[in-house]
Parts: structure tokens; C-alpha cells; sequence
């Protein structure tokens, strides 16, 4: 059983994983740049290959759940999420370049980076009302 993981270290793994995902996607809640979506539905992934209990308690959080269901049932992004997520973004890309990132260049990056990410979000299918 060499160079194979056993059962109960791979649920390990998934969990652990899962936690630091967990914990990037709430910190992406306060700092636009990291994409809390994403890491919300890694984690919810994770979880559920590696404790029922945990993926339980995620996908039926009042608040996280919520952000995990809205984008993986299909039926679009809420138009205020979206509106929410662009302003966000723009203002901690604003004040980065302006206050925190002194080269021309990552300014560039910055903005450019900030571009990519509101063309997806507008590309986004936005759910009806």
C-alpha cells in the first residue's frame, strides 16, 4: 500500500484544504481581490469528499451558503451581488493604486487585473427577479 494515501488521510486532506479555502473566501469578503465564490465552492468541494458535516454546515450557513447556491444552481448572480462586487473591487483597486503600489507598471497590472475581473462579472448570467 506504499505510495498510496489511506482513507482517513485523504479525508484529512480534504478537510484541511477545504478549512484553508474556507478561510481564504471569508477573507475575500473584506478584500475584493481574492474570489471569494470560488474559494466558497472549492471549500464546499473539499468538504464534501472529506466530512458531510462540515459540507453541511457550509451549504446551509445563512450567509455563505447563500453565496454558494446563488452561483451553483444556475439561475445567475443577483444583480445587487453583482453591483456589490464591481463597486467593492474598483474602490480596493483605487486605493491600492493610488496610495499603495508605487510603480507605473503594477498600477497597470492593478487596473488591468480590475478590468478582467468586471468583464466577467458582467458576463455573468444575472438571475430574475
Amino acid at each position: 500500500m506504499s505510495g498510496q494515501l489511506s482513507s482517513k488521510s485523504k479525508r484529512f486532506l480534504y478537510i484541511l484544504l477545504g478549512t484553508l479555502s474556507l478561510i481564504l473566501g471569508i477573507i475575500g469578503l473584506a478584500l475584493p481581490v481574492i474570489p471569494t465564490t470560488p474559494l466558497l465552492l472549492l471549500a464546499a468541494w473539499c468538504y464534501y469528499r472529506g466530512s458531510p458535516r462540515f459540507h453541511d454546515w457550509l451549504v446551509n450557513h445563512p450567509y455563505l451558503g447563500s453565496i454558494i447556491e446563488e452561483y451553483s444552481d444556475g439561475e445567475g448572480i443577483r444583480k445587487e451581488s453583482k453591483v456589490k462586487a464591481i463597486v467593492l473591487t474598483w474602490l480596493a483597486v483605487l486605493l491600492t493604486a493610488i496610495f499603495v503600489v508605487e510603480s507605473l507598471t503594477m498600477r497597470i497590472l492593478v487596473i488591468g487585473l480590475a478590468c478582467v475581473g468586471t468583464f466577467v462579472l458582467l458576463r455573468l448570467k444575472t438571475r430574475s427577479e
